[in-house]
């Protein structure tokens, strides 16, 4: 004998089951995302990054020396060593494989154009932000002198990973 079924209980049933699907569908992307994340700051370690911040500074140079997992969501993040401070940092901001080519690229650049380029891609509003904390960034010509002896400091101390950055 076949049954009859209430058609509205029909349609929510089969909505949930989409709604079920999809919700499965967008963890698992949301894991692999995480997995590709990991997979790209992994291979930053004991490599010089380039932090550029969302906030009036000078360009960072490090060296990946960690990654630490924040928040509920358990979202990777990179902890540098600043080669001029020697101070452990965690950046929020954007981070780039160094190259003295990107270094001196940023480096020219006004804080407030940095973010605008890198933190505005859409372009909606003019970033006009003002220095947060109590020191002004160094001038760029200052900053980029005191960065590459850094770096030339940090080749001789670690020729083979140096090496290995320029081969990749």
């Amino acid at each position: 004998m076949l049954g009859f079924f209430n058609k509205e209980e029909v349609i929510a049933k089969a909505k949930q089951e989409v709604f079920e699907l999809w919700k499965k569908r967008d963890e698992e992307r949301e894991q692999q995302k995480k997995e590709c994340e990991l997979t790209e700051l992994k291979m930053k370690l004991g490599k010089l990054v380039i932090s550029v911040s969302n906030e009036i500074s000078n360009v960072t140079v490090g060296v990946a020396k960690d990654i630490i997992f924040i928040s509920q969501a358990q979202q990777p993040y990179l902890v540098i060593t600043d080669i001029i401070t020697s101070e452990e940092l965690v950046p929020m901001g954007t981070l780039f494989d160094y190259t003295e080519q990107k270094f001196d690229a940023l480096n020219k650049l006004e804080p407030n154009e940095r973010i605008s380029i890198i933190y505005n891609k859409l372009g909606y509003y003019h970033v006009d932000k003002t220095p947060t904390q109590k020191i002004i960034p160094e001038s760029p010509d200052v900053w980029s002198k005191k960065v590459k002896e850094a770096v030339e400091n940090w080749k001789i101390n670690n020729l083979e990973r140096w090496e290995e950055m320029v081969k990749n």
